[in-house]
């Protein structure tokens, strides 16, 4: 049975692509990657050091172990939105591949990239608003936090600008095979969004209607152990990633439920109305945008505050992808 996917949820990054990969990969009719983002197209962006299926065809395909009862096979590398390659090279191994974005407002979503890259110990700046004036310099290579390992990640704008992203996807994707998520909804009534990206997929309805909480906003319990283990001194760092490559395959019951007690969950202090208003406008052409190309009317991003579904913020922050 072939082992390459037909499916790929492409993005965006912190819009609740885990939550959904994880009802997907549940589903009795759908194989998902072992990893959710092997980054195996997106030949623009530098390898993790310890994701070994990165450009190698063989451990890609590795990661998928499809039975005859699976019509869906899919991965979920939320970098291929914004990479330039990973689409085209999707396209020409399989020109019949079906795409799920979710989107998310950027006023939101640079933040919460911000709060990822973080706990990732790419970023050192605490404070988002000392993070996102640092984008000029960071992209000429200056001020790169020691130990950073993906600086292109320090982008938060050029991820956020997501109506740019759909353009050039839609240019080489008939609409048809884009099924694009608004995350508002997807927080406001996962069940509905979850059913009509099944009807998407040609999937029948399993009948969950359980929709746990799935990578909300977090940070590091233990910062100083995950300096050590991240970005160890230059002696001890194959072993220890060789560590870590062999833990993340095993999924010992105790390494899993360390990687949990690391986890702190946490709720993001909102911007200041100063910068909220800097990035509504530096964001305001692109959502415009989106409008344009989705009929969407997408008004309420740009508020001076941001609006809510009617059940309580922390919760929802708390709930899918925050």
């Amino acid at each position: 049975m072939n082992r390459m996917p037909n499916t790929f949820l492409i993005g965006a990054p912190k819009s609740g692509t885990t939550a959904l990969a994880s009802w997907l990969a549940a589903h009795p009719q759908v194989c998902f990657s072992s990893r959710k983002e092997p980054g195996y197209f997106a030949r623009d962006f530098p390898p993790h050091a310890d994701i070994q299926a990165h450009f190698d065809p063989d451990r890609y395909r590795a990661l998928f172990t499809p039975e005859p009862q699976h019509r869906v096979i899919a991965e979920g590398s939320t970098n291929y939105l914004l990479s330039a390659d990973a689409v085209p090279a999707i396209l020409a191994l399989n020109p019949n591949a079906r795409f799920i974005v979710s989107l998310r407002n950027p006023l939101e979503l640079a933040p919460a990239l911000h709060m990822q890259q973080c706990y990732m110990l790419n970023e050192d700046q605490a404070d988002f608003a000392d993070a996102w004036r640092l984008q000029v310099p960071r992209a000429r290579g200056e001020q790169i936090p020691a130990g950073c390992r993906q600086p292109r990640f320090l982008q938060y704008a050029a991820f956020a600008r997501t109506g740019e992203q759909i353009e050039r996807l839609l240019r080489l994707v008939p609409r048809s095979s884009v099924h694009i998520i608004r995350f508002d909804a997807l927080r406001a009534d996962p069940g509905a969004v979850y059913r009509q990206t099944l009807a998407f997929l040609g999937l029948d309805d399993d009948g969950r209607n359980d929709f746990p909480v799935v990578n909300g906003a977090h940070r590091r319990r233990y910062p100083d152990l995950a300096r050590l283990l991240l970005n160890p001194p230059a002696l001890l760092r194959a072993p220890l990633w060789r560590l870590r490559k062999t833990l993340r395959s095993a999924r010992l019951p105790l390494v899993e439920a360390l990687r949990e007690r690391q986890r702190q969950d946490m709720v993001r202090e909102p911007l200041s109305p100063a910068l909220r208003a800097e990035l509504a406008r530096h964001f305001a052409d692109d959502i415009r945008l989106l409008e344009r190309l989705l009929g969407w009317d997408l008004s309420d991003w740009l508020q001076a505050e941001p609006t809510r579904p009617s059940t309580s913020p922390r919760l929802i922050d708390q709930r899918i992808g925050a």
